[in-house]
């Protein structure tokens, strides 16, 4: 008799835990590829969702990366500086990158590429601004 009650309890925490992860997200991790000229002013980045501030804690130089998980439906969007230039980019976008687990950023003197996983194709998202 015991059996019996475990099974639909069972099954009733596995359907729990999928609602929770569906409602909160899949985890997605996001990737920023420092690929500016050698001897360039390092990379600052400052990233955020409407509710959560992400503090770096240090420039990216050229060369590295920077990988950020999130594990939610929020928008996320970061702030870069690069000597005098600057822009914005969403570095996650809920529709834009939905079904992707990995999130890929590359940050060259002529803006900012995005692409996916293991994919090759870069496509430009963002230019550079300046004063």
């Amino acid at each position: 008799m015991g059996t019996v009650f475990r099974f639909p309890l069972l099954l009733t925490l596995v359907l729990c835990s999928f609602f929770i992860e569906i409602a909160h997200g899949a985890p997605v991790n996001i990737t920023v590829i420092n690929s500016l000229p050698k001897d360039s002013p390092p990379l600052k980045l400052k990233c955020k969702t409407n509710v959560t501030y992400i503090d770096i804690g240090h420039p990216v130089n050229t060369g590295e990366v920077y990988i950020q998980n999130v594990k939610t439906n929020d928008l996320y969007f970061c702030n870069a500086m690069w000597g005098r230039y600057f822009a914005e980019f969403e570095s996650f976008e809920p529709k834009r990158d939905a079904g992707h687990d990995q999130i890929i950023w590359k940050v060259e003197k002529d803006g900012f590429f995005l692409s996916y996983g293991k994919s090759t194709k870069w496509t430009k998202e963002v230019d550079w601004e300046t004063d």
